[in-house]
């Protein structure tokens, strides 16, 4: 089977220089040196890699991506019970980020082409809802436009979060809207388990530092926090990675062109996402005119691994049942979600990929496409 994820993480000998400091300084958790480095590392490349940020800005480091939608949200704070705007079309550790944190999410609908929750898509459910927050998603890691963004916060008097769990490096801050990314193994720049919240907010920075430790500060616990620090082996993967950007950024940048172009031939049936090519991409996903379910199968026949990603939408899971019946089908249909959660596949995509690999599953798409549409004529006689 070609498998659908590898992550490329750094070898024992890129680790070793940066495992050789843990055992010298003998600090392993609580904001180490390594970890205060990985934050001023990380902090510079997203500077580097977005020179027309307008803003200053620094990071607080988290063990996961998720740990940080809910530090950042529960740094804002807001009142329990405090809506928060969300699309349906995403992973749905977004909306229990929003749970955990004692606000109410209230999913709303995506760009047909675009597949991201957009200020226009947003203002009139927030208007509506009188949420407080607006998450967008850089979903399956396209850039958001944070300039935007920043006008529709200042407009509505809101907090804007980006889900950049997938989009790293290409978010960053601006007033009122902040970024969280991750840092799984499985994202492009993974360090096994991380994650960081990014702001031009020094203060709301402090408050969401005090989060991840408990909630201390000067000593006595000062907020609800959680344990949610970064280790400083997990620290030293992300350096022994970040030595490593340009190479994984060239390969898989490169590996996304070459997948695009020889998928070009079935223009007439797929469709790719219409947003920003990510910076550095981590998964491929095309939109189908069919179920995916049925040619996820094929292509499981064919020895090709698959995923639905963002599939079922959030709307159809059980956890979030009762907030559409109660909340989010007021303010809008959810219909663009439903579709593209149908019919949304994720084909392989990692730097271990041969370009043999990529022609075979190009072929067997094509193939599969044929197949399924032919079995749907038949039906369709028969019928």
């Amino acid at each position: 089977m070609i498998p659908l994820l590898v992550p490329d993480l750094p070898s024992v000998h890129d680790i070793l220089p940066w495992l050789k400091q843990i055992d010298e300084n003998r600090w392993y958790s609580n904001y180490g040196p390594l970890c205060q480095e990985f934050e001023h590392e990380i902090t510079g490349l997203l500077k580097r890699e977005n020179p027309n940020s307008v803003n200053s800005f620094s990071m607080v480091s988290t063990c996961s991506g998720t740990t940080a939608l809910e530090v950042a949200l529960s740094a804002y704070r807001f009142r329990p019970g405090t809506k928060v705007l969300l699309p349906s079309l995403t992973f749905p550790a977004t909306a229990t980020a929003v749970i955990r944190s004692g606000l109410i999410p209230v999913l709303v609908d995506v760009d047909p082409n675009s597949w991201i929750l957009t200020p226009e898509i947003a203002e009139q459910a927030l208007i509506k809802s009188g949420a407080k927050v607006v998450i967008p998603v850089a979903a399956y890691g396209c850039k958001i436009n944070e300039e935007l963004w920043q006008l529709f916060a200042e407009k509505n008097n809101c907090r804007v979060l980006i889900d950049a769990a997938g989009a790293f490096p290409s978010q960053t801050p601006r007033q009122k809207v902040d970024i969280c990314y991750s840092f799984h193994a499985t994202k492009s720049l993974g360090i096994g388990e991380g994650g960081g919240i990014v702001s031009v907010d020094n203060l709301y920075l402090d408050i969401c530092r005090d989060i991840t430790n408990f909630g201390f500060s000067n000593g006595t616990i000062h907020t609800a926090g959680m344990n949610a620090k970064l280790s400083e082996y997990h620290a030293a993967i992300g350096l022994a990675q970040i030595a490593r950007f340009n190479e994984i950024k060239l390969k898989r940048q490169a590996l996304y062109a070459t997948f695009r172009s020889k998928l070009e031939f079935l223009s007439d049936k797929i469709q790719f996402q219409n947003a920003d090519i990510p910076k550095l991409p981590t998964l491929f996903v095309i939109k189908l005119g069919q179920n995916a379910k049925d040619l996820a199968h094929k292509l499981h026949d064919y020895g090709i691994t698959t995923r639905q990603w963002y599939c079922p939408a959030l709307h159809n899971h059980q956890a979030f049942k009762s907030y559409v019946k109660n909340l989010s089908l007021k303010y809008g249909s959810l219909i663009n979600s439903q579709i593209l959660s149908e019919q949304l596949l994720g084909l392989p995509f990692h730097p271990f990929l041969s370009n043999t690999d990529i022609d075979y599953m190009c072929s067997s798409l094509a193939k599969a496409l044929v197949e399924n549409s032919q079995s749907s004529r038949a039906m369709t006689t028969v019928a």
